[in-house]
């Protein structure tokens, strides 16, 4: 009878339910979030053209043209703004000039002819920017035959 009463308790312990404690875990996820600003020049440099009385180079009159430039923002918070130009020239050219700088903007952000001394705000995305320059030469001294080489800096910051 022993055997009896220690098989139907075995087979009673086998038939019982089992109350399994759930057990939870917490899976994280962690990450940076870096906002960048990039700038790709243009293919094709900007050039500067003579006025008549060669007292003026500059990128907006006679055969000059804009330099450009892509900028890629991927947040905002970042201002476009470009220095004030450098001008390499012949040594014949002894005479100071005036230089000056100006941009336009399309695309994520518009800007239409702003100076070398203004920041803008830069928006999310693809802007597309025109850079101009000028050299003045004042009073009586004039731009010499030669070579020169204007550079201007844009910034994205």
């Amino acid at each position: 009878m022993n055997k009896l009463v220690l098989a139907a308790g075995a087979a009673m312990l086998a038939l019982a339910p089992i109350n399994a404690h759930a057990v939870t875990g917490n899976v994280i996820f962690n990450g940076t979030v870096t906002h960048s600003c990039t700038i790709t020049v243009g293919g094709t440099a900007g050039s500067l053209d003579a006025n008549a009385g060669f007292t003026t180079l500059s990128s907006s009159i006679g055969s000059g043209s804009a330099g450009t430039a892509t900028i890629v923002a991927t947040g905002n918070g970042f201002d476009v703004s470009v220095d004030t130009p450098s001008l390499s020239k012949p040594a014949e050219d002894t005479s100071s000039e005036t230089l000056s700088a100006s941009y336009s903007t399309t695309g994520a952000s518009s800007v239409s002819g702003t100076d070398a001394s203004a920041a803008n705000d830069l928006n999310n995305g693809t802007t597309n920017v025109s850079v101009n320059m000028q050299a003045v030469k004042s009073g009586s001294d004039v731009f010499e035959a030669g070579a020169y080489t204007g550079t201007v800096v844009l910034r994205c910051e």
